[in-house]
């Protein structure tokens, strides 16, 4: 009867703990499940030329990006910030303000907008030379630009940053102050 009784308490214990580990690995198996991260696309950036001589040059950057109509209400918040930073050779050349947003709307694709300055000061040396001599010569410009939003998800606190391939701007005829996205519109990606 003993032995029986070993038995019994033996196939529990061991049903017992089959159950806890099953269900141990389908919590690990669930919470290791990304979340998909959303594409959120570059859909505009203006350079602006304020003030440009041999040695000094002051400019103005203007982007856009569309935030898709799933997104507010499970990633990025109806109200958050929004800040930018842009690169010529993959140093960054200004970074604009956080700048706040406050009616996202559910289910509705959207444009948010921010804007940076750079001053002579900041755009000096061979940086400098590099970008005067593209827009003089060539009339067109590359620019990489980086980006971060207030992000909403469940258990998270910060922000979601992305970084966009570079872009070419160019300059239009009679414009040569004011350069605009030519060709394709770069891909952003979350990292």
């Amino acid at each position: 009867m003993e032995c029986n009784r070993c038995t019994v308490c033996f196939i529990v214990c061991v049903m017992i703990v089959g159950l806890y580990i099953t269900i141990l690995a389908f919590a690990i198996k669930e919470g290791s499940r990304k979340i998909p991260v959303p594409k959120i696309e570059l859909a505009s950036m203006d350079f602006t030329v304020q003030n440009i001589t041999q040695t000094r040059l002051s400019a103005k950057w203007d982007l856009s990006i569309r935030i898709p109509d799933n997104l507010p209400g499970q990633y990025i918040c109806l109200q958050g910030e929004l800040q930018a930073s842009f690169l010529y050779k993959n140093v960054t050349l200004a970074t604009s303000s956080p700048q706040k947003y406050y009616n996202l709307k559910r289910n509705n694709p959207q444009l948010l907008k921010v804007s940076a300055v750079v001053s002579g000061e900041d755009v000096g040396g061979l940086l400098g030379k590099d970008i005067m001599e593209d827009i003089k010569e060539k009339k067109e410009v590359q620019f990489g630009s980086r980006f971060s939003l207030t992000d909403c998800r469940e258990k998270t606190t910060g922000f979601m940053s992305y970084a966009c391939d570079e872009v070419t701007l160019r300059f239009k005829p009679g414009l040569e102050m004011k350069a605009t996205v030519f060709g394709n519109h770069p891909k952003c990606i979350n990292f």
